[in-house]
């Protein structure tokens, strides 16, 4: 074959492979991304006409109830299905006698994506319950919903006393009913989500120094916070007990350098969360709420585990 047209024949031949190789690469959509398109549909419901005329049907209507506005520590209360994958999370060694201290997230029809440190307590016992459906813990609100933990799963190298792959799973013991007041979240596939800001939700305490978890849900805008100025903060805390490696990739930091908004004791296992452009009215986890200093003090922001460097682990036990 003549040299020339030899070349030409192995550049073509490359660059269709090339091609056909990128195309592939594109079309690859995780299993979460196709579940997060499918639960996004939840917030359409159909709802009948009044019959008023002959030939009257029925209409798809929006139960949208995300309130986007700039916005816990330094919060404000949640509106009813404002965060429909909210979920809280209760301990104790009898089912009758329940401490709700966590938070977490649906994220299917049969789990909730919370942090490690939450499926069991040192004090009360094992993660026993969920609870979804609800903006205060001491009312049963039309769309509450009670499940029974069946399985607690944390990530494999979760390893205390260290704080690192802060991850857990829980499995209840029967599907969640869905609808568009409670449903699954989608989880965040970005390392770095496009936004400089994110919302955090729990039931947690309103101020360091409180006695007790907070009885309503509340919600609070967070910043992301560098790296850099994240280290700087717990630069007394690096290379100890709890954080041998230092910080890592798989840490996110938010909060307000300048003190007054915060998560706080009770949040833990709750969403750092931003709302999606599509699927419609639906958010997207991009933390878990890990540890922190301080609750909402100058230069002490929190910890969360990122999502999206997990998604392997999450979608090999959700989604099989």
């Amino acid at each position: 074959m003549n040299p020339r047209r030899q070349f030409l024949s192995i550049v073509i031949v490359s660059f269709l492979v090339l091609h056909w190789n990128i195309s592939f690469v594109v079309a690859i959509v995780r299993k979460c991304e196709k579940k997060c398109e499918e639960y996004g549909k939840l917030v359409y419901e159909i709802e009948a006409s009044p019959v008023l005329r002959i030939g009257a049907g029925s209409n798809v209507v929006s139960r949208c109830a995300i309130v986007e506005t700039p916005l816990i520590v330094g919060g404000i209360k949640a509106k009813m299905a404002e965060f429909p994958h909210m979920a809280v999370i209760g301990f104790g060694r009898n089912l009758s006698d329940v401490s709700w201290l966590c938070g977490g997230s649906i994220i299917s029809e049969r789990y909730i994506l919370t942090a490690a440190h939450c499926l069991e307590s040192r004090d009360n016992g094992p993660a026993v319950m969920v609870r979804v459906g609800i903006t205060n813990l001491e009312i049963r609100e039309d769309n509450f919903q009670e499940r029974k933990i069946i399985r607690r799963t944390k990530h494999p190298d979760y390893q205390l006393p260290a704080k690192y792959h802060d991850l857990g799973l829980i499995e209840l013991d029967h599907p969640l009913e869905l609808n568009s007041n409670v449903r699954p979240a989608c989880l965040e596939t970005n390392f770095q989500p496009p936004e400089k800001q994110a919302i955090a939700t729990g039931f947690g305490k309103t101020s360091y120094d409180a006695m007790s978890t907070n009885k309503d849900l509340m919600k609070v805008q967070l910043d992301y916070i560098t790296e850099v100025s994240c280290k700087k903060s717990y630069r007394f805390d690096l290379g100890r007990r709890y954080l041998p490696k230092g910080f890592i990739r798989n840490f996110l930091c938010a909060g307000i350098i300048e003190g007054g908004k915060d998560t706080c004791q009770g949040d833990s296992g709750g969403p750092l969360q931003r709302v999606l452009a599509r699927p419609y009215c639906t958010y997207s986890i991009v933390g878990v709420t890990s540890f922190g200093k301080f609750c909402a003090m100058k230069n002490s922001p929190a910890i969360y585990t990122r999502v999206s460097s997990y998604l392997d682990w999450i979608e090999s036990i959700v989604w099989p």
